[in-house]
């Protein structure tokens, strides 16, 4: 199905640089739209932040601000493209890209891959902010920047490649990262997870009742867990180690991989609100 491209609101403003020097150009962005649970909210970035938080009510909203070189402004969109079962919303580095490089988040295709990259020439930014319905699940990733999805009530799909990403949902999240650390809460655990990092560590917070599944991969970090870990398999390699075991009765499928990063589980005090 081909994505349909929905417009947009824009403001531009003028801001100067502290030292004095040339004028830095901002360009905010807003788009809001009801959404259901069950359908999909995505959000691509490429240089900046993603933030999301609870809506109050049944309407989703995203706002954005691109700042950088004035002259570099035009040379970024912000596209949203409605998609069978809700919207991706990105920020796209070179306007002559296709649309259909925004949309159609089950096309894996090696084209779509390689369009979706930033032309390092564009000094800008871009900054997401999500208002999230109950229900409405989020997709989140960014190439330089955090990502941070704070108390909502959604299944949560979190990565970024330089950055943090830091989850407390409810319901279930997936997170991954390269050179960031990776924290995260949820409420349920309903289906198997992996979690990547290569350079930071993993902090998981998980219901006090966990039955899952646990496999830990890593070169020099360590595994450390507040719930009782039935050891089916460890393997001592000459670098690196490979822990598979049991919480519980065992259950859902827990992955970490990391490479210098440690992982830490810890049993929630509190499910997130």
């Amino acid at each position: 199905m081909t994505g349909r491209l929905v417009h947009l609101c824009l403001g531009v403003g003028l801001v100067t640089t502290l030292n004095g020097g040339p004028l830095e150009a901002q360009e905010d962005f807003s788009w809001s739209e009801g959404m259901t649970a069950g359908q999909v909210l995505e959000v691509k970035g490429i240089t900046g932040s993603i933030r999301a938080e609870l809506a109050e009510g049944g309407a989703a909203f995203v706002s954005a601000r691109k700042r950088g070189r004035q002259s570099d402004l035009e040379r970024v969109e912000i596209r949203v493209v409605e998609e069978g079962d809700g919207y991706t919303i990105c920020a796209v580095y070179d306007p002559t890209e296709r649309t259909r490089e925004c949309g159609h988040r089950d096309d894996d295709d090696d084209d779509d891959r390689r369009d979706h990259r930033r032309d390092r020439s564009i000094d800008v930014d871009v900054d997401f902010v999500v208002s999230l319905p109950r229900g409405v699940e989020l997709i989140g990733t960014t190439v330089t920047g955090d990502v941070e999805v704070e108390e909502v009530d959604s299944d949560v799909t979190a990565s970024s490649v330089t950055g943090d990403v830091v989850v407390s949902t409810r319901r279930t999240a997936w997170a991954s990262t390269v050179s960031g650390s990776i924290d995260v809460e949820m409420g349920q655990i309903d289906r198997s997870q992996r979690f990547h990092t290569v350079s930071g560590d993993i902090t998981l917070r998980l219901p006090p009742d966990l039955d899952a599944d646990i496999r830990f991969s890593s070169l020099s970090g360590e595994l450390d867990t507040d719930f009782d870990l039935y050891v089916e398999r460890e393997s001592e390699k000459l670098i690196g180690s490979d822990v598979r075991g049991t919480i519980g009765e065992g259950g859902p499928r827990l992955s970490f991989n990391t490479v210098s990063g440690d992982v830490t589980l810890r049993r929630a005090t509190a499910t997130p609100r």
